[in-house]
């Protein structure tokens, strides 16, 4: 776990916002919200991930339960 999280968040990021702008431009506007939602949901996934390795991490450096 590194700065590769960083990169993935943000290609996942350039692509969605890349998908939007196509799906906008064809007036398909609600198939670029459920993509711009989908992406969201896609990198909350990753995210909660990493919080809860940090969770984890903090729980046995302090010798908690």
């Amino acid at each position: 776990m590194g700065i590769d999280i960083v990169f993935k968040i943000a290609g996942i990021g350039v692509l969605v916002a890349v998908i939007c702008q196509l799906l906008k431009q064809t007036g398909r506007d609600d198939m670029a919200m459920l993509a711009a939602l989908a992406g969201l949901v896609i990198t909350l996934t990753m995210i909660i991930n990493i919080i809860g390795d940090l969770f984890v991490n903090v729980r046995q450096i302090f010798n908690l339960y």
